[in-house]
């Protein structure tokens, strides 16, 4: 939800600054290999959808999520000129290693479903599921490794669908933002020179 929001974010942005040529001035990013990221997203799917349940039953669905997270990676260094996408790759990254570090899963912990599910309370989520519709697994707090990367940030009222979220997420969409400005968010040749040695 975070990442639609930014899209919508980032076009209004863009509408403001460009004044009208916003549609030019997407059209003019040049983005490689852009089958990556569609292929990512795809893959996805599967996870995104399952039902909760014990997490056993979604292993090849997380299978194809970390499948996802490496196309992502490849998808960010052919792309890796632009200042937005540098931006998208260390949310990557920050999601990545909670994730590799928590047993394949994003991990989510009761208190923040607790916060995103009004009326419902901590006992209700079992640790060691997954959360239906989502990349997560509920784990407890003080389970949690690399907690501060974990889904802990929520959208606050009045935003109508309360959602959690992770630092990556927020960085994944504050370099969408950043990207959907146009190919003026280009990095500096002293930085690309850096980046391409």
């Amino acid at each position: 939800m975070i990442l639609a929001l930014a899209v919508v974010l980032g076009l209004i942005a863009s509408l403001i600054r460009h004044r009208g040529r916003t549609a030019n001035q997407i059209a003019s990013i040049h983005l490689r290999s852009a089958w990556l990221a569609l292929v990512a997203l795809a893959l996805q799917i599967p996870l995104l959808r399952a039902p909760m349940g014990p997490a056993e039953q979604v292993r090849l669905h997380q299978v194809l999520f970390l499948l996802s997270q490496l196309l992502l990676l490849a998808f960010v260094w052919r792309n890796r000129r632009l200042a937005g996408i540098q931006i998208v790759g260390l949310g990557v990254i920050c999601n990545l290693l909670v994730i590799l570090v928590n047993g394949g899963f994003m991990p989510i912990s009761p208190d923040t479903l607790v916060r995103i599910n009004p009326g419902s309370t901590p006992d209700q989520w079992p640790a060691g599921y997954h959360y239906g519709q989502s990349k997560d697994i509920i784990v407890l707090h003080e389970n949690t490794r690399l907690w501060a990367l974990s889904d802990t940030l929520v959208l606050p009222p009045p935003f109508p669908w309360p959602t959690a979220f992770s630092l990556g997420d927020l960085l994944i969409a504050a370099g969408i933002v950043v990207l959907l400005q146009g190919p003026g968010a280009l990095v500096s040749t002293a930085t690309t020179e850096a980046l391409e040695s």
